[in-house]
């Protein structure tokens, strides 16, 4: 029986891959049309929405990896316009669910065909799926319905199936460069957006409260971020993320002029990143460099030199720098412990502790807190708030994959992957990442699927991608015992 369903599956997967001209002829056809249809009428946003998605179905169905990539670097700018409303009660059809929906299909109809070699499941595979469904478990006792399981499938879901296609399509050393260049140009347009929002005070891509409002904080002046990730938490996360990936293709840069672009980028990112005025920004970043530097030769000669100019310029300039707001209303304020945030916490351990093993349900510590008659309402930490939703069954594999990243790192810095895409070099970068990412988390919880996701894509591709050789070796192994999936 179980033989027959497989024949069918691996039978419907590959009609359907094989047809994928005709759906692009499709597609196309259908992106013209609501262009020429769709625009003079009411129903304007979903001819927008058909014609965009479009754009990134065949792009994926063309090449998949730069379909992914191009998603990637979009979805912050575009998804809340590319959205299929189906009513309430009914999960919406996003850009973001539509686009990881039909590569995971593509995904399975080219292996299916044997086009595609999967990579063998492994421990990183196995504690997936255990987050995917501790996770899942809470989102259906969730406070919001029907929201709080999309907002599992995106926060949780979408990161690690993307982790998946990106480790399977990335086979050389210039995905992988593909794959950190996305993240980049995320971080990079962040910043610039970031620089304009201060500068200008006018707030784009957004919605709701935030559109044409602006922001500060308390009576400091200082401007809250509000366009693209809607929260500075999220905006000091991505640069972050970009810090490492910046110096690596400026230690990589041959001529005069590449070295100049990548030092102005570098330069717009850390500008980005100061407009955060987020302390545990500017503390992950100070943590990325001091990892980087341990593990990365190269740039440790570069690191002293920047340490050294930034000492002296801040001695020179102390008087200045302790008297201004950015000191004494941020990074010498007092006002995370006046808001509450470490009572907070021990509320979080409390909530915990009543339901260990399942937890509360999705995002359910306000209306614990507000019962409780606690003055906070937010718990301010991503860990805590996975234990309070779904108890360790959620948060036990989320602490297990970050770890495991760290280790299966480690792996390749020692040499003991053959088959990996990734040097020293690469490793270091990504251990900053990761160590950026693992700090800023811990005081704010993650409002924007983009974040972890970026993390997981770049796990996929320097840690967990293969050369192409080794994976159809590894292929034709597993063909000799498995009747569909056999070598030819």
């Amino acid at each position: 029986m179980i033989s027959l369903l497989k024949r069918v599956m691996s039978d419907m997967l590959s009609r359907l891959y094989l047809a994928r001209e005709l759906i692009v002829v499709i597609l196309s056809i259908g992106m013209g049309a609501s262009f020429a249809f769709g625009l003079g009428s009411t129903l304007k946003n979903l001819a927008i929405t058909i014609a965009g998605v479009s754009v990134y179905f065949l792009l994926i169905v063309i090449d998949p990896l730069k379909g992914l990539l191009l998603w990637l670097t979009t979805q912050p700018l575009l998804e809340r316009y590319f959205n299929i409303s189906l009513g309430a009660g009914i999960p919406d059809l996003s850009l973001t669910r539509l686009c990881i929906a039909l590569l995971t299909v593509l995904l399975l109809a080219r292996t299916a065909i044997r086009q595609q070699r999967l990579q063998s499941v492994n421990q990183f595979d196995v504690i997936s799926l255990l987050l995917m469904v501790g996770m899942l478990q809470c989102g259906f006792r969730g406070y919001r319905g029907v929201s709080s399981i999309q907002g599992i499938f995106d926060l949780y879901w979408v990161p690690v199936l993307t982790c998946f296609a990106v480790k399977n399509l990335v086979t050389r050393r210039e995905s992988v460069h593909l794959v950190l260049y996305a993240v980049l140009s995320v971080a990079l347009y962040s910043a610039i957006y970031a620089i304009y929002e201060t500068t200008t005070g006018r707030v784009l891509f957004t919605s709701g409260i935030y559109q044409g409002n602006t922001f500060s904080y308390f009576d400091s002046g200082l401007h809250i971020l509000r366009g693209i990730w809607s929260s500075n938490e999220d905006f000091g996360r991505v640069l972050v993320m970009g810090i490492p990936i910046n110096f690596y293709f400026y230690l990589r840069a041959k001529s005069l002029v590449s070295k100049v672009i990548w030092i102005t980028s570098l330069a717009l990112v850390f500008v980005g990143l100061f407009l955060t005025y987020k302390r545990i920004a500017w503390l992950a970043a100070v943590t990325v460099v001091f990892v980087m530097q341990s593990f990365y030769p190269q740039f440790r000669r570069l690191f002293i030199v920047l340490l050294i100019v930034v000492v002296i310029a801040g001695a020179l300039n102390w008087d200045r720098i302790s008297g201004s707001d950015v000191y004494t209303k941020r990074v010498n304020s007092q006002a995370s412990t006046i808001e509450g945030r470490t009572d907070g916490w021990g509320h979080a351990i409390e909530f915990w502790s009543t339901s260990p093993l399942l937890g509360h349900g999705f995002r359910q510590y306000e209306n614990l807190a507000r019962a409780a008659g606690y003055r906070d309402v937010d718990v301010e930490s991503e860990y805590l708030d996975i234990l309070v939703s779904a108890g360790l069954a959620g948060f036990l594999p989320y602490i297990g994959l970050l770890l495991l990243m760290g280790y299966d790192g480690l792996r390749h810095y020692r040499g003991q992957v053959p088959d990996s895409l990734a040097d020293r070099d690469l490793i270091a970068i990504f251990w900053g990442i990761l160590a950026g990412y693992a700090i800023t988390i811990s005081t704010a919880i993650i409002t924007n699927l983009l974040v972890p996701t970026l993390l997981f894509a770049v796990a996929g591709a320097i840690v967990y991608a293969r050369c192409e050789a080794a994976v159809m070796q590894s292929g034709m192994r597993r063909g000799s015992t498995d009747t569909g999936l056999s070598a030819p």
